[in-house]
């Protein structure tokens, strides 16, 4: 009894830093931010409260439902081109292939960059008038190619959305070639034996065994999306009029720039929100093994 006590006294023992770091580090700063939200308050001076004005004011500000329409393009379309390009390299690179590992490395590359470097490189790769792609237009005559990418509501939040798939597609091909390296080939050998072509055994085979590779990519794509900040402001801002706003820059902009710090933590509780009822309805259609591959 003395020992089975000892040693839950030690587990605890050994659980009591990681709780403090816990506690101050995202329980407080989470429990300040909900207060922050309900005062009117330019973070210098006292605030006044104003209860749920601010989420009203929320619900009635276009640019919110802006940030919201942007971040469901970029879910859709970041999430499932990283995964099916990321799939097609790691199954491309996980035969045997003469410098594979170098190539591995280069695709892999972006991924680690900082998104600021990457952000500055990729704007003067848009640049419309001394820009890579204005160049290859001038000389092969393509006027397209030179428009102004970053500056045409039109289309900059899908440039955006554009560096980002170049940037991260190389952790997909990380993930799904972690996955592929762990089906047992046997499976495959019984498919080819079997007359399985090359694309039914991709379909009907690593597919299905990839699920909890997909889930997770989706489940880190979907988080990724809503907390995207550095990339998306460097490269634009939010601009031009919001066209490219996201949630994260709405709310530097609200509480940093334009010193309405309660109505930037407003922003900042409800993305915390999306966020957890996202992660929290994938766990529940999938189920809580999902992302370690364990089925219940």
């Amino acid at each position: 009894m003395i020992t089975h006590r000892r040693e839950r006294l030690a587990g605890l023992a050994f659980l009591v830093p990681a709780l403090v770091l816990f506690a101050v580090f995202v329980v407080y700063p989470i429990i300040y931010n909900v207060q922050a939200s309900t005062l009117k308050w330019d973070g210098v001076n006292a605030g006044q409260a104003v209860g749920l004005g601010n989420y009203r004011d929320l619900f009635h500000d276009p640019v919110f439902f802006t940030t919201l329409k942007n971040s469901g393009w970029w879910i859709l379309l970041t999430i499932v081109p990283q995964a099916v390009i990321g799939f097609a390299l790691a199954y491309a690179l996980n035969h045997q292939l003469r410098g594979r590992n170098l190539y591995r490395v280069i695709f892999f590359v972006p991924a680690v960059l900082s998104p600021v470097v990457v952000g500055i490189v990729w704007q003067r790769i848009f640049d419309p008038f001394n820009g890579v792609f204005a160049s290859i237009g001038q000389t092969t005559g393509i006027d397209a190619l030179s428009q102004p990418w970053l500056s045409d509501p039109k289309t900059a939040i899908f440039a955006c959305i554009v560096v980002n798939v170049w940037m991260w597609t190389g952790f997909s091909m990380l993930f799904y070639l972690a996955g592929l390296q762990l089906v047992d080939q046997s499976v495959l050998e019984a498919a080819r034996i079997d007359g399985a072509s090359q694309w039914q055994t991709i379909t009907r085979i690593l597919f299905p065994l990839l699920k909890s590779t997909h889930l997770s990519l989706l489940l880190l794509g979907i988080i990724g999306s809503l907390k995207t900040f550095e990339l998306v402001y460097v490269l634009t801002e939010g601009g031009p009029n919001h066209a490219s706003e996201m949630l994260p820059t709405y709310t530097f902009k609200q509480a940093f720039q334009l010193q309405s710090v309660g109505y930037g933590s407003t922003i900042s509780v409800v993305l915390l929100v999306i966020a957890v009822v996202s992660s929290l309805s994938m766990v529940r259609a999938f189920g809580a093994g999902f992302i370690t591959g364990d089925d219940e």
